[in-house]
């Protein structure tokens, strides 16, 4: 077998590889001699028609089947000559496969980068302290507050300041017809409803129509409408007025089953303080891993930094569709999006590969204990027995991405405990 590799780039190597048509012909014979245990071939029983008759019947799909085989087995025989770490599934272009003659072929493995890691012990990095003051615990119980109030209907008077109306709005942009949209609410204060809308909409009764000229936000969705004249056509259909709950121990019961407002004021301290808490070992997590990134030089998979950037989009399309932006707009901004995601990718691709070679070198591994540990965990949040979450991870592949994780966290933990880490 004559096989040339080069160098791609992005952590790839490329193979060009001819298989002689000596290795061709044992191939056919292997395959034929396989075939002739389960063969049909009319007037014969299965299994007992003479060779030259199956080389006949079968001779398509023979050839499709020893070309599959033979491809795999020479890049899977490249891959380990040249010592190659690969990662997924090879891709293989240009194929020449005639009677007769070798067969040859190009093919591209995406290969494990080689990371050389200095010093990743002893780093240095900043942690905030978890404080929590009195106006974050306010702030959370006002918007509880919000939360739970009620709307209701008023009567034998027109909508005032606090109000809400209920109402169908026309669009239009610069002259041209635009959206319609039915049962939109407008808040009648200042916070979330523009001047312009608030001082149309004081004073009507269900059944009052009103115009509102305004200009288009300069980030609305639809690129071509934004920063535009447009004017509203708002009809009200209904008005109602807020009942906001008072904060005493009735309300903290109704909102948690609390005891008191003192018991629901330090569970909400409680709870800011573990998310604060969580913040501030994230943002060290990431300057321990960029102290890293910066000191090591290796090129990642693009296949891993594609597949990364495919899902960060997918997520902020689906955050953007819950949010109410229309799907043919979120997909008009779908190739900037991409863009935008590929370097957050390539840092979250090179921290996979930098935590992973700090647990190749401190022999960190997911134990039989942390894996049943990390499936009772996950089976508790998708409220399922321990047995059904099993099975969940292991029809799906999963188990691996969960040994993965594990060893991740491991590797992390490992850089945490080994750096010199100041509270500020």
């Amino acid at each position: 077998m004559k096989v040339k590799s080069k160098d791609l780039g992005g952590s790839r190597r490329g193979f060009e590889i001819e298989v002689p048509a000596d290795d061709i012909k044992k191939k056919y014979d292997e395959i034929y001699v396989e075939m002739e245990k389960y063969a049909e071939v009319p007037g014969y029983r299965i299994g007992k028609a003479p060779r030259y008759l199956i080389e006949t019947h079968y001779k398509d799909k023979a050839g499709e089947e020893v070309k599959k085989r033979l491809i795999g087995e020479a890049v899977i025989k490249a891959v380990k000559d040249g010592a190659i770490d690969m990662i997924g599934m090879p891709s293989v272009t240009e194929i020449i496969f005639e009677e007769g003659k070798p067969l040859s072929f190009k093919a591209e493995v995406h290969v494990r980068p080689d990371v050389k890691l200095k010093n990743y012990k002893g780093l240095k990095a900043a942690k905030q302290k978890a404080q929590v003051a009195t106006e974050d615990v306010d702030k959370v119980i006002e918007d509880l507050q919000e939360r739970h109030s009620q709307l209701k209907d008023v009567e034998g008077r027109p909508a005032k300041a606090d109000d809400w109306c209920l109402c169908d709005v026309e669009i239009s942009v610069e002259g041209k017809p635009g959206e319609r949209n039915e049962n939109v609410w407008f808040p009648l204060n200042p916070k979330s409803t523009k001047p312009e809308f608030m001082s149309q909409l004081l004073g009507t009764v269900p059944g009052d129509t009103r115009t509102v000229k305004t200009i288009m936000p300069l980030n609305y969705p639809r690129k071509e409408q934004a920063g535009k004249e447009a004017v509203f056509i708002i009809t009200v259909a209904q008005v109602k007025e807020k009942i906001v709950p008072a904060i005493d121990d009735e309300f903290a019961k109704d909102v948690g089953g609390f005891k008191s407002l003192l018991e629901l004021r330090g569970n909400i301290r409680e709870e800011l303080t573990k998310a604060k808490e969580q913040e501030a070992r994230f943002k060290m997590e990431e300057d321990l891993v960029g102290q890293l990134i910066k000191s090591s030089n290796f090129e990642v998979p693009l296949m891993m930094v594609d597949a990364e950037a495919e899902h960060l989009l997918k997520d902020a399309q689906d955050r953007l569709q819950y949010m109410g932006y229309k799907k043919e707009d979120i997909e008009k901004e779908e190739a900037a999006m991409k863009q935008k995601f590929r370097d957050e990718a390539a840092r979250r691709v090179k921290s996979y590969f930098i935590l992973d070679k700090v647990a190749e070198l401190e022999k960190l591994v997911a134990a039989e204990e942390d894996i049943g540990k990390r499936v009772d965990l996950l089976a508790a949040r998708a409220k399922k027995t321990t047995e059904d979450a099993k099975k969940y991870l292991e029809d799906n592949n999963l188990m691996e991405d969960i040994k993965a994780e594990i060893t991740q966290d491991k590797a992390m933990e490992f850089l945490i405990e080994n750096a010199k880490i100041e509270e500020v």
